[in-house]
């Protein structure tokens, strides 16, 4: 199975727990951010790209509204069913389209902010994917972008891959797709013709004392290894990896989370801009 469809189809099977399992996270990873932004203007418009069950979008338009324009993106039909029934009870007037990031059925110069939380990871072509953005952003147009980022999760990975091979062979699925250097999304934002204000990267080591609920909350924010596998299957590679982690560290197993998290600009005259918002 094409790996988008791999994508699209887990997460379609994420979606309903999306937010009970890792909404808060991700959108506090958002709340960091937003104060780094310089005002937008009046009634912006606003995008959401790989908006998920649309939790970044609606934080948005409390922040920032009232909107002129909210569009959310997702390539997901079940994430895109769920961000369009939240918008409708929370009487939001937002769209939210089924799509890919790399292809963006949008105009030209249309948003003052676009968000992509934790999408850019996932993405094929990344490059593409922020010079899209950076397309549909107007002139003095914002980005925050926050990503998984390399080392993450190496260790638990490597113990899913090994027991997915175990199983599957060859044909067994990579448990992350490669997580990007900082190199690599700071060289696509300057590509892209956006001035990084804002670039951090963070690097946590976090002590699972869980393990068979680690693998529930990986199989939600990452679905897509276990996608396709019949399902008593993928209840037996939950447990063998579960129960691997117990036994390599049976004091708690250490996991390395790291991410990427940036706030640029698309300048609004040619050449750059060091007003006293640059950090």
């Amino acid at each position: 199975m094409e790996r988008k469809t791999l994508l699209a189809s887990g997460y379609s099977e994420s979606a309903p727990v999306y937010d009970a399992t890792a909404g808060a996270q991700y959108l506090a990873g958002l709340r960091r951010l937003l104060p780094l932004l310089r005002p937008l203007p009046p009634w912006p418009a606003i995008l959401d790209v790989g908006c998920g069950t649309g939790i970044n979008l609606l934080e948005a338009a409390r922040v920032f509204g009232p909107c002129r324009l909210l569009v959310g993106i997702d390539l997901s039909p079940g994430m895109v069913a769920v961000a369009q029934e939240k918008a409708a009870q929370a009487g939001v007037p937002a769209t939210i389209l089924l799509g890919d990031a790399e292809a963006l059925p949008l105009p030209d110069a249309t948003f003052d902010l676009v968000i992509c939380n934790s999408a850019y990871h996932w993405f094929e072509n990344r490059q593409q994917a922020v010079a899209e953005m950076a397309r549909v952003l107007r002139p003095g147009g914002q980005l925050i972008l926050i990503c998984a980022a390399a080392p993450g999760f190496r260790e638990w990975a490597g113990l899913l891959e090994g027991t997915l091979r175990q199983r599957l062979g060859p044909l067994a699925p990579p448990a992350f797709p490669r997580l990007p250097e900082p190199e690599e999304l700071y060289g696509h934002l300057q590509q892209a013709g956006l001035e990084p204000v804002y670039f951090n990267r963070v690097i946590t080591p976090v002590r699972v004392q869980d393990p068979a609920g680690f693998v529930r909350l990986m199989a939600t924010v990452a679905p897509s290894w276990q996608t396709g596998l019949p399902p008593g299957l993928r209840a037996q590679v939950e447990q063998e990896v579960a129960g691997a982690m117990a036994r390599v560290a049976p004091g708690g197993f250490l996991c390395t989370w790291a991410a990427l998290e940036a706030v640029a600009r698309r300048p609004a005259f040619p050449g750059p801009d060091l007003g006293p918002f640059y950090l």
